[in-house]
């Protein structure tokens, strides 16, 4: 999605951008053309929505917390004069609040994998089914790749493919694939990646094999948005990958020690982090400081992560919905041989700062509402 915007931004065209969560603040959720809206406007466009409500609320149909931020984002976008709106689904697919758009430009599949599992299915194809309710009658999907060309990052699965490909069928839809073996020359640091696709030199500040499916993912998309009469070049396109930022994504946020923050949550995410660490960071010892929310699969998360730390300090991600730092630690009894526990976050940070070494690396992980605390800490 910000691939997408920055890419839309730089062409010229005036572009909104709806995601969620949030790490900076809640305002990050409603952007036009890479700023948050400001807090006055952001009261104004709440009063309205509220209002409307409450009317609602009267009939006994009161709007959920996402409804409600997305009719104020909505609201905003016409208001504001937006030419295009990029809208990331919430828990994603059919019954998402943001498919009450009858027939987007393009809708895109990325990589998907367990998440949302007590609403999607505990299997990928219910979760595929879900998410394939977001393809319309005569329109187009792009998916993520369904094969990672020697990459280290979990691809489209088959299942997956299939139902997708099925969607677009029943609703004359046009389905495409951007082909991963058309990448060449990647370079890689901890900071950016650059590499050929299709014959166009790209670099962009993201760092992780799995941005590369997410790169050539938005490429396609673009190619699409040309093709339906939007003046996007190959500027553009080189542009708004290099600029696209997010934060909280594999962050580096100090140097002096490394310090690392990723708000990464699901099993896709964290297979990411490990694939950076193996690439990025195999000769440093890491102290990982680490919580995760109740209705995450943290355990097999922390089985994934927990091998490659020196010391893990578990904190309470968040005071409502966060897992308590015991819970969290026993999953890591015998995958790492110095665990704390400690749910007050000051602390737990504090303590994870004073195990970790100059020429160590401090990660910060498993939940953005985690990192979000960190983050200010550090910015």
């Amino acid at each position: 999605c910000t691939m997408l915007s920055s890419a839309l931004i730089s062409a010229g065209y005036k572009t909104g951008l709806f995601t969620s969560p949030f790490v900076v603040c809640f305002r990050e959720r409603i952007q036009i053309n890479g700023k948050y809206i400001s807090e006055e406007r952001f009261c104004e466009i709440t009063e309205k929505v509220k209002n409307a409500s409450d009317i609602l609320s009267e009939k006994g149909l009161t709007p959920t917390f996402f409804e409600t931020v997305l009719g104020c984002a909505l609201l905003c976008y016409k208001e504001e004069g937006c030419d295009i709106v990029i809208l990331e689904a919430g828990i994603g697919g059919r019954d998402d609040s943001t498919n009450i758009i009858p027939t987007p430009l393009v809708s895109v599949i990325t990589s998907v994998s367990f998440d949302h599992t007590d609403v999607l299915g505990d299997s990928i194809a219910s979760i595929a089914e879900h998410k394939s309710g977001i393809i319309k009658k005569d329109s187009t999907c792009v998916s993520f790749p369904d094969e990672n060309g020697g990459f280290s990052f979990v691809p489209q699965q088959k299942e997956t493919v299939r139902i997708l490909r099925k969607a677009c069928e029943k609703r004359n839809a046009e389905f495409i694939m951007p082909d991963i073996k058309s990448i060449q020359s990647v370079q890689k640091s901890a900071e950016k990646t650059s590499f050929t696709y299709e014959g166009r030199e790209i670099t962009m500040s993201f760092t992780g094999d799995h941005q590369l499916g997410n790169a050539i993912t938005a490429i396609s998309t673009l190619k699409v948005l040309s093709q339906k009469g939007f003046n996007i070049t190959e500027k553009n396109i080189n542009d708004g990958l290099r600029n696209a930022f997010i934060p909280g994504r594999l962050e580096i946020v100090s140097k002096e020690p490394l310090t690392i923050i990723d708000g990464g949550h699901n099993e896709g995410c964290i297979t990411a982090l490990k694939n950076y660490i193996e690439e990025n960071l195999k000769d440093k010892k890491i102290v990982a400081l680490l919580g995760f929310m109740k209705d995450k699969d943290y355990e097999s998360a922390i089985k994934i992560i927990a091998p490659y730390c020196k010391s893990i300090v578990f904190t309470l991600a968040d005071d409502l919905r966060g897992e308590m730092a015991d819970a969290l630690s026993a999953c890591a009894e015998g995958l790492c041989d110095c665990i704390y526990a400690e749910n007050n976050r000051s602390k737990a940070f504090e303590e994870a700062k004073k195990l970790t070494e100059d020429d160590e690396v401090l990660l910060c992980a498993g939940s953005f509402y985690l990192i979000s605390e960190i983050r200010e800490k550090f910015l």
